[in-house]
């Protein structure tokens, strides 16, 4: 499965760009931490695909700055809205963690933790692997950056650990070389990876539109 990031400052231009994505995605992520104005109604009600409703924080690699009360209070608007998971970063406090758990409930939470800035070592991973699964989330995403090759093998490794756990995940690298892993994610049993419905929407570095990805894909016969 594909997910396909929706970058807008405002509704109109994000209905616009759902629109366009709709024929590429299988699923649509809205990214509200770059939103200037949101009418969360309209938007996830002229959604033509399932969403995941993200606010990245700074400090996780996203625009958004409010503090952890409004950020939560935007993503339980966004599941009282109609939109089908909702992107829970880890780092939040427990009490906001477990708010959003109980308000968004079930089978919503994707609980997402970032490494902007490099791969730790597998031991590390997997124990943060462990500490999310215990959280009782739907689905973990762990995206850490890759700086050698061998980084996309550590976290793709995350993945068939995830399925011994008996939990979904969502596990790449950002950055250039980090690429493998977002091709691969998918075919080794990940729940979905991401790509931009053309060039210029990405939203994170690395990203490859769904055409590349999806050719790429198909040359290393990693599809079914």
């Amino acid at each position: 499965m594909i997910g396909v990031p929706i970058t807008a400052r405002g509704t109109d231009e994000a209905v616009a760009k759902m629109q366009q994505a709709s024929n590429e995605a299988d699923l649509l992520e809205i990214r509200l931490d770059g939103m200037e104005q949101i009418d969360m109604e309209r938007l996830l009600a002229a959604a033509p695909l399932p969403v995941i409703a993200t606010y990245r924080s700074r400090r996780q690699g996203g625009l958004g700055t409010l503090d952890n009360r409004a950020r939560s209070e935007v993503l339980i608007t966004a599941a009282e809205a109609g939109a089908s998971y909702i992107d829970v970063e880890y780092s939040l406090p427990l009490e906001v963690r477990e708010e959003l758990f109980d308000r968004c409930r079930p089978g919503r939470i994707i609980l997402s933790h970032h490494h902007p800035n490099g791969t730790p070592e597998p031991a590390e991973l997997s124990r943060r692997l462990r500490n999310m699964a215990d959280s009782g989330a739907d689905i973990i995403k762990i995206v850490t950056r890759a700086n050698r090759p061998e980084d996309n093998l550590t976290v793709l490794g995350l993945i068939p650990r995830a399925r011994d756990l008996g939990v979904d995940i969502i596990a790449f690298c950002m950055g250039p070389v980090g690429r493998l892993s977002r091709i691969a994610c998918v075919p080794m049993g990940g729940f979905l990876t991401f790509a931009a419905f053309e060039k210029g929407e990405e939203s994170a570095d690395g990203q490859m539109t769904v055409a590349e990805t999806k050719a790429l894909q198909e040359t290393l016969a990693l599809c079914e």
